[in-house]
């Protein structure tokens, strides 16, 4: 008689439960994921604010991408592939609609010449924030609804809702790259907000948001706080690059600032060369800042769409020839990256002298005698020649003023800027502090006449009053070119050419007299073969004021504290440089200093030229610290939390708490980490396509390596006996054996660097992946 060995008894299984367990219905997105995927996007689009005038760009982007949404909605029961097809055609159409009803061609925002080229243009040549044109409204409407459509995209139809927030995280970026500045805070966090509950509404199980979060946090300080720590025109990238930006970009705020910034930075990094056709240095200039509306200098806005294109040659606004020296130079750029050429104060005429210099992308900027581009910035090797003349404030111009014929001459033989232009140029804000304006009267005194007043506050600044200092207003809290700033810089005296240049010109407008600022060069420099080369430290900024008779004259309030190379020359070509003479004193004062060094713009503000005194370059190196710190635990933070979710899991394994899914769950994200994923399922087979741990077992054996699959069974043996079997608990112990096993297997089977990459940027913190436990109830099995 044969003895018969009693089989084993095989687990219970409900076929019932497990088909109620089996996710198996189409693959359809929460209607709340949908409904929250382009909301980041649309907050964030609120940043657009200081590019754009106006709103209603931002109300028609969310009409546009509501109906987005209630599409997706509609076909959110359809094939991935027909909710594609819906959204992408929903967006085409509506992009067609919103140009129709802003008065353009269905197509006109794809077009070069139509509504995109304008806008293009518009954004090239006009300072922001741009005026809201039917153009404008419609691209930015237009753009804001594909973004909005791409989050659409990857929440509910990819699916990758961790991915969401990234066209919501570009938007972000985009005011601080035109701008310089970040967004506002509050839109920051709204936009965290958006995304977290997106996350919170999308991701299963609730295990997973934790990671989710963390990783859009991680998102969100990339995008905003890294280009705070390190901008992208830091010194340290431009000596890696080898191009230097230039301080005042069309539509940057806070230009002089930044030129402060600059200024403080270490690095003598060289950015043009020029000759001279007097063999003299010269002060060349970028641009002017004329209005202070909203707090910072800014040049005026116009509309350089319509200018004449730099090819051509004009006569010079507000420059009486008869008392201009002649400035022409040959300029070789060596590593300055502008929108602005660097040009003598009243350039006449450019010429292009290398074939990468195009002057038809170039345009003449209002009355200011700059040149502005309507294309690339500066090019390394790009070299012109520009003539032009230019009046400064010395010796002869002080002869004709004391004779009383400067007035006599104005307007005779010479354009002169439009009565708009001089009531910007004389304009002041309501709240101007009065300390400037009381100031200004006390060094007037008795002096008649506007260029005897404008001479009497150029040498009250020089006169040994105020020291040259480029820490000392980061330091006490005035550092900038606000009228606030401009009033404690008048208690405090000491600072840099910024703050000079800033209260001379406020000041000369409180007694009537028009006033810009004009930023770029200083002259001087080292001189080779004939060349004079320019570098980063020699950027400055200096007062001009229009004087009836002479038009624009450059005045140098900011004392000299070397012998910067002195301009010397007759009266009749470049006027020489003032006498010395005696300084008015203080307010209040008595007597007057000793020491009046020469006033003479072109004989160059050597302040400017002094290496930073070691305040600023700490302060950097702190900013460079701080970023290098932020982007190591931004490294490390992903293969921590791994770490740490991998060692929680092992604990409750240990632990009995839900073995056997616990560890299953563990052993996906290993591989996952290690970059093996399941065949797809062949079509039809509902089996295959089952998402229980079995099911995935079986689609896995053919991408792993086969001696970790003794591993997967044990495991998934344990979840069936966990999970259907009564009293089926597995043994801890042998599923804390069977993952570490499974890890050393792993290890050995891939490349060092995947390893790596599993340990330090673990795949599995990415709420993701279509195969592994996204479903809140067929999570393991």
């Amino acid at each position: 008689m044969t003895a018969t060995t009693p089989s084993r008894p095989r687990p219970h299984v409900d076929v019932r439960e497990v088909l109620a367990r089996d996710d198996r219905l189409p693959d359809r997105p929460d209607a709340r994921v949908v409904a929250l995927a382009p909301v980041p996007v649309l907050v964030a689009a609120l940043a657009i604010r200081p590019l754009v005038q106006g709103t209603a760009w931002w109300v028609s982007g969310v009409l546009v991408t509501a109906v987005l949404v209630a599409v997706v909605l509609a076909f959110r029961s359809r094939p991935r592939g027909a909710r594609f097809v819906a959204l992408v055609a929903t967006l085409i159409v509506t992009s067609c609609g919103v140009a129709l009803l802003n008065g353009s061609a269905p197509l006109s925002w794809l077009d070069q010449s139509g509504a995109l080229g304008q806008t293009l243009a518009a954004i090239r040549l006009n300072p922001a924030p741009l005026p809201q044109t039917d153009a404008i409204r419609l691209v930015v409407t237009v753009a804001i609804a594909w973004v909005a459509g791409a989050s659409l995209f990857l929440a509910a139809i990819a699916p990758t809702a961790a991915l969401a927030a990234v066209p919501a995280l570009v938007i972000l970026l985009v005011p601080g790259i035109i701008t310089g500045e970040t967004p506002s805070a509050w839109i920051v966090v709204l936009t965290a907000l958006a995304f977290l509950a997106l996350l919170w509404t999308s991701v299963r199980p609730v295990q997973r948001v934790l990671p989710a979060a963390v990783v859009g946090a991680m998102g969100l300080v990339v995008a905003v706080g890294l280009p705070t720590l390190v901008p992208l025109d830091s010194g340290w990238l431009s000596g890696v690059t080898g191009s230097v930006r230039s301080p005042i970009q069309p539509g940057r705020p806070g230009t002089l600032l930044e030129l402060g910034q600059d200024l403080r930075r270490p690095s003598e990094l060289e950015v043009f060369r020029y000759r001279s056709a007097d063999g003299q240095p010269q002060y060349l200039k970028l641009a002017d800042l004329d209005e202070f509306g909203t707090g910072d200098w800014v040049p005026t806005v116009t509309d350089a769409s319509t200018a004449d294109t730099a090819d051509q040659s004009r006569w010079a606004v507000g420059v009486n020839p008869r008392l201009a020296g002649r400035t022409d130079v040959t300029v070789r750029i060596t590593g300055l990256s502008s929108n602005y050429l660097p040009l003598p104060a009243g350039a006449m005429s450019v010429e292009s002298q290398s074939t990468n210099l195009d002057l038809t992308q170039w345009r003449w900027s209002g009355d200011t005698n700059t040149v502005r581009s309507a294309g690339p910035a500066t090019a390394r090797g790009a070299t012109y020649e520009a003539y032009g003349a230019s009046v400064s404030a010395n010796a002869y111009l002080d002869a004709v003023a004391a004779s009383g014929r400067l007035g006599q001459a104005d307007g005779r033989g010479f354009r002169t800027p439009s009565a708009a232009q001089l009531r910007t140029d004389t304009a002041l804000p309501d709240d101007l502090p009065a300390v400037i304006a009381d100031t200004a009267a006390r060094v007037e005194g008795s002096t008649t006449g506007d260029y005897e007043r404008a001479r009497a506050l150029e040498q009250w600044f020089r006169s040994g009053l105020f020291e040259y200092s480029e820490t000392a207003p980061v330091e006490r809290g005035y550092d900038g070119d606000s009228m606030d700033v401009v009033a404690t810089f008048l208690r405090e005296r000491s600072g840099y050419c910024v703050h000079f240049a800033s209260a001379m010109a406020v000041m000369a407008r409180t007694l009537g007299i028009p006033s810009r600022i004009a930023v770029g060069y200083r002259a001087g420099g080292a001189k080779e073969d004939g060349e004079f080369t320019v570098s980063n430290r020699q950027l400055h900024s200096w007062p001009e004021l229009y004087i009836r008779g002479a038009g624009w004259v450059a005045f140098e309030p900011t004392p000299a504290s070397d012998a910067a190379a002195q301009a010397e020359s007759t009266p009749t070509s470049t006027p020489s440089a003032a006498p010395s003479e005696t300084p008015l004193p203080a307010p209040g004062e008595t007597t007057a200093p000793s020491a009046s060094p020469s006033a003479e713009p072109s004989a160059g503000a050597g302040a400017d030229a002094t290496g930073g005194t070691g305040g600023g370059g700490a302060s950097r190196a702190w900013g460079v610290l701080v970023g290098l710190l932020v982007a190591l635990v931004l490294l490390v933070a992903p293969g921590l939390l791994r770490a740490v979710r991998r060692r929680r899991r092992t604990a409750a394994v240990s632990a009995g708490r839900d073995p056997a899914v616990t560890a299953w769950r563990e052993l996906l994200d290993d591989l996952d980490d290690h970059g093996f994923a399941p065949v797809s399922a062949p079509p039809g087979d509902a089996a295959a396509a089952a998402r229980t741990a079995r099911a995935v077992l079986g689609r896995l054996r053919a991408t792993v390596p086969s001696a970790v699959v003794p591993h997967l069974e044990t495991v998934v043996d344990a979840v069936d006996r966990e999970r259907y079997a009564a009293g089926g608990a597995a043994d801890p112990q042998v599923l804390v054996t069977a993952l570490r096993e499974a890890r050393t297997v792993l290890d050995a089977a891939v490349a060092r660097r995947q390893v790596l990459r599993s340990r330090l940027l673990p795949p599995s913190l990415l709420p993701s992946s279509a195969w592994t436990h996204g479903r809140p109830v067929n999570a393991a099995g």
